[in-house]
């Protein structure tokens, strides 16, 4: 592949790309981490990093001595092949040298990949392409639609062992699920956060749970739901509502009302009010 470009005089230049099929030669010989500066060679040239340099005076290959020679290059080998993330497929464009910095930051994107909460739908992605594909593949068939901010009324089973209702903001808010838990006491109600694809950095959400039978109102107010990359189905020990088995109604659904609440992070407002006390 081939990129043209300009050199600051003016002069028409090719940046070449190419691919490197043995990834291993990125690699320390010696521990098989992913080689960063420094990198040290033998008199030979075998190279070293410099974690194992600190620890052999000669070289494992050749039993030369290790000098401060620098392999420069190897170092601007290194420097200058970059790699996609392993989350590119579920639409990450970063490109990051190998090593500590494209670990890092995998590891933090592993932290945004969500799962189709959909039973024996392997689909995964990011927050909008999530609920882009609840959208088009399961939303007639498994979501009830609400609005932040109002009441909607759900009906929640109490025969089964555990069930699951998908609740999908109208307009690409929130994809949250809520799901109730038959205990040997009586019945787990709880709501997480699977996905908020526009949602304003630094808020979160929260909900208001309602249920009635006859006049007694059982209510549960959480300030902040978990966030979730995968339906769990283990009986939640916080962040849920309780109904002994004895208040439930006799028929085989319990009448609810949900509310959910979009907030803003405390700290975020105490950085407003600072910047209204500057002024």
């Amino acid at each position: 592949m081939e990129n043209s470009g300009r050199t600051a005089s003016g002069d028409d230049v090719i940046a070449r790309t190419g691919a490197l099929l043995e990834l291993d030669l990125l690699d320390c010989p010696i521990c098989r981490h992913p080689l960063a500066s420094p990198i040290y060679q033998c008199v030979e040239g075998h190279i070293i990093c410099s974690s194992c340099r600190t620890m052999n005076e000669r070289c494992p290959s050749c039993f030369s001595f290790i000098g401060n020679t620098r392999s420069r290059i190897m170092e601007r080998l290194v420097e200058t092949v970059f790699f996609p993330c392993r989350n590119a497929k579920h639409g990450c464009t970063e490109k990051l040298s190998r090593g500590k910095e494209l670990v890092d930051h995998e590891k933090e994107c592993d932290g945004f990949v969500c799962h189709c909460p959909v039973p024996f739908c392997d689909y995964a992605g990011f927050d909008k392409n999530l609920y882009d594909h609840f959208t088009v593949s399961h939303k007639a068939n498994y979501s009830s639609s609400f609005r932040t901010g109002q009441y909607v009324d759900v009906d929640v089973p109490v025969h089964m062992k555990e069930t699951m209702l998908i609740l999908q903001e109208h307009n690409y808010g929130p994809l949250v699920i809520l799901q109730a838990f038959k205990g040997p006491d009586g019945l787990y109600v709880t709501a997480n956060l699977l996905a908020a694809p526009f949602a304003p950095r630094g808020w979160k959400f929260g909900y208001d749970l309602i249920c009635w039978r006859g006049d007694v109102e059982f209510t549960d107010t959480i300030d902040e739901m978990n966030r979730i990359q995968r339906v769990s189905f283990k009986t939640p020990g916080v962040k849920s509502m309780f109904i002994a088995y004895p208040f439930l109604d006799e028929s085989l659904v319990v009448k609810m009302e949900i509310r959910i609440r979009e907030l803003r992070y405390e700290d975020e407002e105490e950085d407003d009010d600072g910047e209204e006390d500057e002024e």
